[in-house]
């Protein structure tokens, strides 16, 4: 065993020890929430470290390698939804004291809202995640030789011993350590690439064509449209709905505001992530564009082969194993939190073990056995993936988009209508999902889009089923 896989045994090791050693629990909101007691700086490292996952390590990267630095405008949207949640959703939230996100539903509409959009969370977080537990597998099945269904699995059991154990205190905690990590080996990887080309990182930058620098598009450039590329518009408007919906709907983001003490602690979370999402979208952005100059624009079958071929061919024995570290840093934070909300979801919303007359060493008993399920259809899900050839990332992100537009719009209804007919809001959520899957599957329209027209779709037919049905 070579001193690469030796150094990735030993961070695994590592950041289950850190684990361990942070948990701290005795009741089922201790497990889920941390006590309601995580530092807001805390929370906001891990919103970051939970959001990026590996899609961002290397297929950010592979992304910037094949269409330039057109990804960052989505980035910038991403900070004004962020604002949004900030200011309409999160005083609501701490208002209500709710243990998930769905329980403002419960308030506003009903129980089978809560559990009809808590199943729907379901079913993108396990798509999603376990195209993202994929991704972490390449770079190891590429390093090792070993297959995907034994990468995957061995990623996947690392994740999930810290996380049941801990629960979210820990979660939480290793997600701003891993957060760092991969930051830190996105600079070794510019430092290294300078290195082998006996050039100053500002010569390299000044070897990148000024076209693939270029970081915003009208939309209206020749070859592209407003609803088929990367643009300003469709990244600012795109970018504020996928991220207001996911922050402010999803439970893997919103447990980490939900863990703050109060609700200024939450909206300094939530707006500071957008701040750094932004910084770290450039590095990697930029980091892809100085492979590409280290490649001389190699071609690859795969963008997200990148980034691993990068790795294994270029670095030194030991930056490599630590870089590949890195990878596994940002696939874990994403995983461990996705199996935490996931848990917490199916305690509170489906089950209801919070409101039943059980020991809290009980409830936590049961908190964990949902953990390992879910664990285990994650990665049976992963193993499935194997024959895609899309850029990861933008599967990952257009599979939440499908689902985010309805579940984004029925929040709002509950936000701003005080009587609303429960079956229009959830009749508005499901047309809403059944024409984004059409629109995927059937048209070119952009991934970027899937989430307004879900939200226009969603709001305007509950409202209009509303009126019909006589309520106001």
């Amino acid at each position: 065993m070579n001193i690469d896989i030796i150094i990735i045994f030993t961070y695994l090791i590592l950041i289950n020890i850190i684990g361990f050693r942070f948990s701290k629990y005795g009741t089922m909101q201790d497990y889920f929430l941390g006590g309601r007691t995580v530092p807001w700086l805390v929370a906001c490292f891990s919103i970051v470290a939970t959001e990026t996952s590996t899609l961002t390590f290397i297929s950010i990267p592979g992304l910037a390698y094949i269409k330039g630095m057109g990804f960052i405008q989505v980035a910038l949207g991403y900070l004004i939804g962020r604002i949004l949640v900030a200011v309409l959703l999160i005083p609501k939230f701490f208002d209500g004291n709710y243990e998930t996100v769905y329980t403002f539903l419960q308030k506003r509409f009903g129980d089978l809202s809560r559990k009809v959009i808590s199943v729907i969370f379901h079913i993108t977080r396990l798509l999603a995640d376990s195209v993202r537990l994929f991704a972490t597998a390449i770079p190891l099945v590429i390093l090792t030789g070993w297959d995907y269904r034994t990468s995957i699995m061995i990623i996947g059991i690392a994740t999930f011993l810290y996380t049941f154990y801990g629960g979210l205190r820990s979660v939480v905690i290793v997600d701003s350590i891993q957060l760092f990590l991969y930051i830190i080996c996105a600079f070794i990887g510019f430092y290294l690439i300078s290195d082998i080309l006996s050039l100053s990182p500002l010569s390299v930058v000044q070897r990148i064509p000024p076209a693939e620098l270029q970081c915003i598009f009208s939309g209206f450039e020749a070859g592209s449209s407003v609803f088929g590329s990367y643009n300003i518009i469709s990244g600012i408007i795109g970018g504020a709905f996928l991220s207001f919906a996911s922050h402010g709907t999803d439970h893997l983001i919103v447990q980490r505001v939900l863990s703050c003490k109060d609700r200024r602690s939450a909206q300094k979370a939530m707006i500071t992530s957008g701040a750094i999402v932004i910084l770290q979208f450039m590095l990697f952005l930029l980091l892809g564009l100085f492979i590409k100059v280290l490649l001389n624009s190699q071609s690859f079958d795969r963008s997200d082969e990148i980034l691993p071929y990068f790795i294994v061919h270029y670095l030194p024995q030991g930056f490599r194993g630590i870089m590949l570290a890195g990878i596994f840093a940002a696939a874990m934070s994403t995983l461990s939190s996705s199996i935490n909300s996931l848990s917490s979801s199916t305690a509170i919303d489906i089950i209801g073990i919070d409101k039943r007359d059980l020991p809290d060493e009980r409830k936590v008993k049961i908190s964990r056995t949902i953990s390992l399920f879910w664990t285990v259809v994650i990665i049976t899900i992963s193993v499935l993936l194997q024959d895609t050839t899309n850029p990861l990332v933008e599967i990952g992100l257009s599979i939440a988009s499908v689902t985010y537009g309805g579940m984004m719009g029925i929040f709002l209804m509950g936000r701003f209508f005080r009587k609303f007919s429960d079956r229009a809001a959830l009749a508005g959520v499901i047309i809403s999902i059944v024409l984004n899957v059409y629109i995927a599957f059937a048209t070119d329209i952009f991934w970027l889009w899937y989430v307004a027209i879900g939200f226009a779709v969603s709001f305007l037919t509950a409202i209009a089923i509303n009126l019909l049905s006589g309520k106001r």
